[in-house]
């Protein structure tokens, strides 16, 4: 199969979205026409995950964030950047990112998400197209206290920790929620009547204004409320009979220490 066979099976079983104008979703490097027979997944691609995909010798890279977010005006080889571009052309990898694609997809980041904090029935929380599909869920759950909700939800997302903000010991029904960074949909959430809402990259006065409304914030963290959708695309990329690597890595600098 060639890149282009490759995106049009996962967008049957995904059903992909057209990318947000500011995204840069999408071919990255290389061409659409090339057979490939090995594919490395990675949530963000830097100078490890690049070299782990020469050392595995894939042929495709794809990730959930593009490499090319902004336009570039020079390829230098001292930089960072510039190193991994020469690598990939040198060593004939494509890159191939699904960054909004996904997010707003039938069975993206969302749908994982929710799969992911056991809510079976849930509407988006912010309609964007037509058909509408958009960002994050609202669902709900059995009712249970935000503490204890709190920790369940921070073992469904492997993280090592999350952060919780809330006025008292309020009992959770209504869940929202929104895979990487959705503290925009704040306001959605409050209008639909959350009691909580699971995003991640939440700023002090958002939280603060979050509050003000009753709707208590778990926050945890980017990377963890969309990563593991990632696995949700081996699964489905499985089943056309080319190699699948997925190369787990938080490029997040924040530590427990």
């Amino acid at each position: 199969m060639n890149v282009s066979s490759i995106i049009n099976f996962l967008n049957d079983e995904v059903k992909l979205k057209d990318h947000e104008s500011w995204d840069n979703s999408g071919l990255q490097i290389g061409s659409m026409e090339v057979n490939i027979n090995k594919i490395m997944l990675t949530f963000d691609l830097d100078m490890e995950a690049a070299k782990h995909a020469v050392k595995e010798k894939a042929d495709l890279i794809i990730t959930h964030h593009p490499f090319f977010f902004s336009s570039i005006k020079k390829i230098d080889r001292d930089t960072h950047e510039g190193q991994i571009i020469y690598m990939l052309i040198k060593e004939n990898i494509n890159l191939y990112s699904i960054h909004t694609s996904y997010d707003m997809a039938d069975k993206g980041v969302t749908y994982n998400l929710a799969e992911k904090l056991n809510i079976s029935d849930y509407q988006v929380l912010h309609p964007v197209n037509i058909d509408n599909s958009g960002y994050g869920g609202i669902g709900e759950v059995a009712p249970i206290n935000i503490r204890e909700y709190s920790k369940f939800v921070k073992e469904a997302l492997k993280a090592d920790y999350i952060k919780l903000y809330c006025n008292d010991e309020k009992t959770v029904k209504k869940v929202a929620f929104c895979g990487g960074s959705g503290s925009e949909f704040i306001q959605d959430a409050i209008r639909q009547g959350a009691d909580v809402y699971i995003t991640g990259d939440i700023k002090y006065h958002q939280a603060q204004e979050a509050l003000k409304n009753n709707l208590c914030i778990i926050d945890g963290g980017h990377y963890n409320t969309e990563v593991h959708s990632m696995e949700l695309i081996e699964e489905v990329l499985k089943k056309t009979n080319i190699q699948i690597i997925n190369f787990k890595r938080n490029m997040t600098l924040e530590k427990i220490i």
